[in-house]
């Protein structure tokens, strides 16, 4: 089990109001895992410039704001670049209501989408596995759940969803995200940025 561990969606959620960024937590999170999926460095604060447009306006975020999106990029990157398949989706707790959370896996996706789309990446230049992969995520961000269905088989096909968009994920961030040891790459293998 991973040591990493993302603050709570409710924690989150709170900053977030506190500090007056216009995101839900699930949407921030998306869109930060898209940015680094997609390459953004993550030793650095190029993710402040996309914030501020996406959850303030294309305004500064005050401290205490950049401080909870810092901590949330931070624990992100650092699931993603352990190299374990422990990655987790900020999203409400499994007693919040399905359609609540349902919701909240649209957003993250149609986010990770966008922050994806933000790293300039090259559509003719992605694999098959990551083409299909953002095909899954697209079909993905137009689910719902049906009041009139069983909802205990919908609860039981949304986490099979909410793992498959987890597989989506870890797949992008393995062909285009960046590493921490550049292991011998030669100069000839293209780069997606």
């Amino acid at each position: 089990m991973s040591e990493i561990t993302l603050p709570t969606y409710q924690a989150v959620e709170a900053e977030l109001k506190e500090q007056g960024l216009a995101a839900m937590p699930a949407e921030l999170h998306g869109l930060l895992s898209g940015m680094i999926c997609g390459g953004l460095a993550v030793d650095d604060e190029s993710w402040a410039g996309p914030v501020c447009d996406y959850a303030n306006e294309g305004e500064p975020m005050t401290d205490g704001a950049k401080m909870i999106v810092r901590t949330l990029f931070s624990t992100t990157a650092d699931e993603l670049i352990g190299g374990g398949f422990e990655f987790s989706l900020l999203m409400p707790d499994d007693d919040e209501s399905l359609s609540d959370r349902a919701e909240a896996l649209t957003e993250w996706v149609n986010s990770f989408i966008s922050g994806l789309g933000l790293m300039d990446l090259q559509k003719n230049q992605l694999s098959e596995e990551i083409t299909e992969a953002l095909a899954d995520l697209q079909e993905i961000s137009q689910l719902g759940i049906d009041e009139d269905e069983d909802l205990e088989e919908q609860a039981a096909l949304f986490e099979q969803v909410v793992e498959h968009v987890r597989m989506c994920v870890l797949s992008c961030h393995s062909e285009l995200g960046q590493r921490l040891v550049n292991d011998d790459e030669t100069d000839e293998q293209p780069k997606v940025h």
